[in-house]
């Protein structure tokens, strides 16, 4: 699908409770929805996600998440909330050829519904599309939930680094 299709139309996703969201290409005019996404997460789910205390991103950093040189970043809504951003995915590329690095924060009211193991197969998909091998995912050893979606998509035991573990993705055209 093409950017434009991307955005205009979403990645349709039905959670485990039958809710449908729309998962799209992120655009610059996204940073105040994302903004208000970090405002309604907690500073556990941001620290989980950042590995510190960021309360948000600024417009500065929005901008190079945006930046289709430096990868892709997705925003989720619901189906019928386009205006509210619940999740944020980032499939960002390294200084590695072929390897990128996959982020997710997702609002707490939202996690533990199937959205996160669904934004992390799709990010594998668009990983694949902008000629990724790799993923690569740096999470809290805490974070079993997401230590758990990335063995789903077949990433083999993480190096621990401290309180963080490092996940390479292989992502097979075979799977």
């Amino acid at each position: 699908m093409s950017a434009t299709g991307t955005r205009r139309t979403g990645h349709p996703i039905t959670l485990a409770d039958g809710t449908l969201t729309r998962t799209r290409e992120a655009a610059p005019a996204d940073l105040g929805p994302v903004q208000a996404l970090h405002r309604r997460c907690s500073a556990g789910s941001r620290a989980m996600r950042y590995h510190a205390g960021t309360p948000g991103l600024s417009a500065a950093g929005w901008r190079l998440l945006c930046d289709p040189q430096r990868g892709t970043t997705l925003v989720t809504t619901t189906a019928h909330r386009t205006d509210r951003v619940i999740a944020m995915t980032n499939v960002m590329r390294t200084d590695r050829w072929g390897v990128g690095e996959f982020a997710v924060l997702i609002e707490d009211a939202w996690q533990r519904k199937g959205l996160g193991t669904a934004l992390a197969a799709h990010a594998a998909e668009v990983a694949r599309r902008i000629g990724l091998h790799t993923l690569t995912a740096a999470v809290d050893a805490a974070n079993v939930p997401m230590l758990q979606v990335l063995e789903n998509l077949h990433a083999p035991p993480g190096r621990a680094t401290g309180p963080v573990i490092d996940v390479e993705i292989p992502l097979w055209r075979g799977r």
